[in-house]
């Protein structure tokens, strides 16, 4: 049986725990409303709460696997209302017959469990309502986690798949500069500064605006060299000079030309794995 009671030995104590409350407290509410004696009070009080709990087992599954929340708002409504007609039904007549057999010879009546239908009837259909909503919440909560995992697992299978595709590492970057176009090689780069839609290629001696995106040149300069580090930057390791805390989650990188640029904690984990820290 799928009920999660059955996968942790505690939530199956605290099942029956409940259940045990609930019967304890049927039998004392029961016992100023009817004509009946006390031991005919306990009996029916705890028949009544134990069974509709082993009721309420197999209650699970039949939510889980009917689906209800794919019906439209009316034929909800109705199958919602013939399962707790059922499942009412079901319990009063267990409930009769297991007080039958135990209390028969000793009461020689059977009527008085006749007159606390209506009452059992009413507590039925409170027990259900509650049970129903409780089992749908926490069948929606697990829906909601395994669609979860289950984007999870396409996301890193589709990262997984982008990652294995063979990429064009560029050696050298084509810039136009007014009339002419400047050859930068990758090699001379010091770091890659985000300027909106456009980048700022810094070398040792210049700069370079290019019109084109971080995430190219994460895509397609060479891994080993280099890293983002920020949203904002791209550096070359081969011209880091220090790294050192600037303040929470953020990192002051040095650069062997004195230009000091900033590091995210996420970038700061991808630099030390690069500078094999």
């Amino acid at each position: 049986m799928e009920h999660p009671v059955f996968q942790n030995r505690v939530l199956l104590l605290l099942y029956i725990l409940l259940w045990t409350v609930v019967s304890v407290a049927i039998s004392f509410a029961v016992a100023p409303l009817s004509s009946t004696s006390q031991l005919q009070c306990a009996a029916w009080g705890f028949a009544s709460g134990y069974l509709f709990g082993g009721i309420s087992l197999p209650l699970w599954n039949v939510l889980k696997y009917a689906d209800y929340s794919t019906q439209n708002k009316w034929q909800a409504t109705f199958s919602y209302f013939v399962l707790g007609a059922v499942t009412v039904a079901a319990w009063v007549a267990a409930v009769y017959l297991v007080l039958e057999l135990l209390l028969e010879t000793n009461s020689g009546d059977g009527s008085w469990m006749t007159q606390l239908i209506p009452l059992q009837s009413l507590l039925g259909t409170c027990f259900f309502t509650v049970t129903a909503y409780a089992y749908n919440n926490s069948l929606n909560r697990i829906k909601e986690n395994e669609e979860e995992i289950k984007l999870e697992k396409i996301e890193t299978e589709a990262i997984a798949e982008i990652s294995q595709e063979p990429k064009e590492i560029i050696e050298r970057i084509a810039i136009k500069v007014r009339q002419k176009i400047e050859v930068v090689l990758v090699a001379d780069i010091v770091f890659i500064q985000s300027e909106g839609d456009y980048t700022m290629i810094h070398t040792a001696n210049s700069r370079f605006l290019k019109e084109q995106t971080m995430k190219y040149f994460e895509l397609h300069l060479p891994a080993n060299l280099f890293v983002r580090i920020h949203r904002s930057y791209i550096v070359n390791v081969l011209a880091i000079s220090k790294v050192e805390l600037f303040e929470k989650q953020t990192y002051r990188i040095t650069l062997k030309n004195g230009v000091q640029i900033k590091a995210s904690a996420a970038g700061y984990k991808l630099l030390k794995n690069a500078l094999s820290l």
